[in-house]
């Protein structure tokens, strides 16, 4: 169709005899973004305005990336006062503002980290600039601890505590194996943070991309058992939200590398819920890199996601990364995934999330069935085409009639 579709109204025969209970799809517990508001380099003032920003849009969440090596920079007996007093406004602030925290705990102090000895050389001078963070500590119980520091002192004011961040990627693990190397990590972590409090859900994986030959390795070396959700970051590149791409790279994909973690969990018989805590866009220059989108494209992008990761039922966050440009670079992909470039003006990405979180995102029809029930489907709009979502026995014959389009 050439067309711009705005509203489109379909009829849907199902020609079965079987019957099929209707269902609708809920939106995620958890939607909001992530924002770098505990850097050292961000101010008080601009917490306060990167918090408004996200409230703004009708989050109820917002993850932010938590430094071990900045809440325990001297040692294991104690805590720094500078940045407990940064992490206590930013938990105060989300909480009076009726959102929870989405705690990524990572980044190795140097007095426990196993880096080699040529990286930390006594741990003297700028060791976080060595790579010294990067690798996993050489007691995890000292990881732990600190785990269970944040959930004693926050408790439910968390959405989530999360065990690292992307440790199969990196830029954010040194291993060797990686897998090897994480997986006791939550093992150790995961009771200890429960004891902090029993009702702060612990993530594992927090995994680049849905990685799923990563996780059955996690699954393998053990971690079953010991957490109550996966996170994934499954990034769809440049694509459309529901472009399905190619089946051999579903790893890069979103529905489908959502589908591949869960899949991977259920051959385990892993039940927890699967939280999306990055996905995004970037709207970097042209040519510069194959993930840049348009700006228009990183908007129509984002509203048109939050439909399709609703309909699969086992999600249960969606948080977008991330709030503002993180620097002014406009030929790096990792500058421009920001709602809002680096000085706070918005993008149209901004006011499109802020319409999806408010309902106006899709179109959904309730068509007939041949006896008479009615099956729900969600159709999602996306330029010219829609994309339609639903459920049907198997061999059902499903014939869509599109019998009004207004719009041009």
């Amino acid at each position: 169709m050439s067309v711009k579709l705005r509203l489109l109204v379909l009829a849907v025969t199902i020609l079965v005899s079987l019957a099929i209970v209707p269902t609708a799809s809920a939106a995620v517990a958890y939607r909001g973004v992530q924002l770098h508001s505990l850097w050292s380099s961000s101010s008080d003032e601009n917490m306060a305005r990167e918090l408004d920003l996200v409230r703004d849009l009708g989050a109820n969440a917002v993850r932010a990336d938590i430094a071990w090596s900045s809440l325990q920079t001297d040692g294991p007996n104690g805590y720094s006062d500078w940045y407990v007093k940064k992490l206590d406004a930013f938990v105060a602030g989300a909480e009076a503002r009726g959102m929870k925290v989405i705690a990524s705990l990572w980044s190795t102090p140097c007095w426990a980290s196993s880096a080699p000895e040529t990286l930390k050389q006594g741990c003297a001078g700028a060791w976080w600039d060595r790579g010294v963070t990067k690798y996993m500590p050489r007691n995890p119980l000292d990881y732990a601890r600190s785990a269970q520091w944040l959930t004693a002192r926050y408790g439910t004011k968390l959405a989530a505590l999360e065990v690292w961040n992307e440790p199969n990627h990196e830029n954010f693990l040194t291993a060797s194996d990686a897998a090897a190397a994480y997986a006791p990590l939550v093992k150790v972590t995961y009771p200890l943070a429960k004891a902090g409090n029993p009702d702060v859900p612990v993530l594992a994986g927090a995994l680049s991309f849905a990685d799923r030959p990563f996780l059955d390795r996690l699954y393998a070396l053990g971690i079953k058992g010991s957490y109550d959700g996966i996170s994934v970051h499954p990034y769809n590149e440049w694509r459309a939200p529901g472009d399905m791409w190619d089946n051999e790279w579903k790893r890069y994909t979103l529905i489908p590398g959502l589908r591949s973690i869960r899949a991977a969990q259920q051959a385990v018989g892993d039940n927890t819920p699967v939280w999306i805590t990055e996905f995004g866009w970037t709207n970097c220059n042209a040519g510069s890199d194959r993930w840049c989108v348009t700006t228009e494209k990183q908007a129509s992008y984002l509203r048109d996601s939050f439909g399709l990761i609703d309909a699969e039922p086992y999600v249960k966050s969606a948080i977008v990364y991330n709030l503002r440009d993180k620097g002014t670079d406009r030929n790096d992909p990792e500058d421009n995934f920001g709602l809002m470039t680096r000085d706070y003006t918005p993008k149209p990405a901004y006011a499109a999330v802020r319409a999806a979180w408010s309902g106006d995102r899709s179109a959904t029809a309730a068509p007939q069935r041949t006896d008479g029930s009615v099956l729900k489907v969600r159709v999602v709009v996306q330029g010219g085409t829609a994309y339609v979502q639903g459920r049907a026995p198997a061999r059902a014959i499903v014939r869509l009639r599109v019998s009004r389009c207004q719009g041009k």
